[in-house]
């Protein structure tokens, strides 16, 4: 019993440190927002006469938009352009931020776990399983921009991920 208690503590833990790093990143770095699209042009209201007594149902008079309108969307479209390139390049260095930012803390609380393991071993379960779940948070956060992250940057990731299982694993192996 007493070793579903520690796993269940261990899960609520590392559960716990995901949702704080997760949470926190919403809270106190806020993600770029795309750019709106520009809305069609409409051109002039169309024009509706009443209809005379007995006449029967108005029809609306179909206007379309005049050349001004179509030049002044068409480099609006344009602007959207540029404007989501831009947002592009700042949405890939904020998920970069934030995969660097998660993998530190990974780091931090699988060390920690690690030096807490010989004290208390159900809270070191749970910040080394908090700090694996963190590291994929900050993958999963990466998305598709892991292509254009540095190779460098996700193997030095990579490689904390696995010392850090190493180092835990020849700590809580050894002692056994």
């Amino acid at each position: 019993m007493t070793v579903l208690v520690k796993l269940a503590y261990a899960a609520a833990v590392a559960a716990l440190m995901v949702l704080l790093v997760a949470f926190g990143v919403r809270a106190f770095y806020d993600a770029p927002g795309p750019p709106e699209y520009p809305n069609p042009p409409l051109g002039r209201q169309p024009i509706v006469t009443p209809a005379a007594p007995g006449a029967g149902i108005a029809t609306p008079t179909v206007v379309t938009p005049t050349p001004d309108d179509l030049a002044r969307y068409e480099e609006e479209q344009r602007e959207y352009q540029r404007a989501y390139e831009s947002y592009e390049h700042v949405r890939q260095d904020y998920r970069r931020n934030v995969l660097l930012a998660s993998a530190a803390i990974a780091v931090l609380a699988i060390a920690g776990g690690a030096a807490l393991w010989s004290r208390v071993d159900a809270m070191s379960l749970g910040f080394m399983g908090g700090g694996f779940a963190t590291l994929l948070y900050g993958v999963i956060q990466a998305g598709s921009d892991l292509d254009e992250i540095s190779p460098a940057l996700i193997f030095v990731v990579a490689l904390a991920g696995l010392v850090g299982v190493l180092g835990a694993g020849y700590r809580w192996l050894s002692e056994r």
